[in-house]
């Protein structure tokens, strides 16, 4: 209690004009204290929306190269599969090839003397199938 008797005593010295000026000073800087800390969160929503800007910005761009790539994989599939179809037409005209080749040799009679006739010519058309697939393969 000692310390508030002597702070009204002091009170009591003092003229009215200083305990205003006193309460004046405390009031003005409770306000300029409310005022930072106003400019304080107005800075940090500022920032807050510049980064989420950026973030969208970035993403943006993420999905745009996303959806590039995207497009190379699939033009990439689509040349792989006409690949695939041309290789498959050629793979089935080799397999006719083979098959009318077979049934020829099925129907012709086997060379008497082996040792002039070997092997027969190879047919055009089984050669021209088998060049096409090779080639395709390169």
């Amino acid at each position: 209690m000692i310390g508030l008797a002597a702070a009204w005593a002091i009170i009591k010295r003092l003229n009215w004009r200083v305990i205003a000026l006193v309460v004046a000073v405390l009031v003005a800087a409770i306000a300029l204290n409310n005022w930072a800390s106003s400019l304080k969160e107005a800075g940090r929503t500022e920032v807050r929306q510049q980064w989420a800007e950026a973030q969208r910005r970035a993403d943006l761009k993420q999905l745009a190269k996303i959806e590039a790539q995207q497009q190379q994989i699939n033009a990439t599939d689509a040349a792989l599969m006409a690949a695939r179809g041309s290789l498959d037409a050629k793979s089935n005209e080799l397999r006719l090839a083979l098959s009318e080749d077979r049934a020829n040799n099925d129907q012709q009679k086997p060379a008497k003397d082996t040792r002039t006739n070997a092997c027969r010519p190879m047919p055009d058309r089984l050669r021209n199938a088998l060049n096409a697939l090779g080639h395709a393969n390169r």
